[in-house]
């Protein structure tokens, strides 16, 4: 994805022919090269299994396309995990940075010392906040990771 591209050509001097012919006040032309590409952002847990005390989880943001600009997206996070109870709570924005295609979110678990279930940490992709307006999000917009407790506790 980039944005409308310029070609300029502009005519400097005649290097042979008839030297009656000269170069006019018309001697510039452009021509606009518009982008008709577009992308979709969709997001995937490429380590969804995380867990106390030191197993972080990791989500993938990807385009189906580069974009000559950085592309942020905004998110939101919900599930079971409490955040800076379970995990370190999470910023809300994700940048891709120009020419590349993909970014992480890291589930960097916190182990408490709670005897606890299971727990999810569910990322939605919510919008562009910046970037190539030819990107949109896709269906993949959703995706979890659940951290495991490593607690037990005995009862006397």
């Amino acid at each position: 994805l980039e944005s409308d591209e310029e070609v300029v050509v502009t005519l400097t001097s005649i290097t042979s022919g008839d030297p009656q012919i000269s170069i006019g006040a018309n001697n510039t032309a452009t021509v606009t090269i518009s982008d008709d590409d577009s992308s979709e952002v969709s997001i995937a847990a490429n380590d969804d299994e995380a867990g106390e005390p030191n197993n972080d989880g990791q989500f993938t943001v990807s385009l189906s396309n580069q974009s000559d600009v950085a592309t942020i997206i905004a998110y939101t996070v919900g599930g079971s995990a409490t955040a800076d109870e379970d995990y370190t709570a999470l910023s809300g924005s994700i940048e891709i940075p120009a020419n590349t295609s993909s970014g992480t979110i890291d589930v960097l678990v916190i182990d408490n010392n709670i005897l606890e279930s299971d727990e999810e940490v569910v990322v939605t992709l919510t919008s562009i906040t910046s970037g190539d307006p030819q990107i949109s999000i896709g269906a993949n917009n959703t995706a979890t990771v659940t951290i495991s407790d490593d607690d037990s506790s005995e009862v006397s």
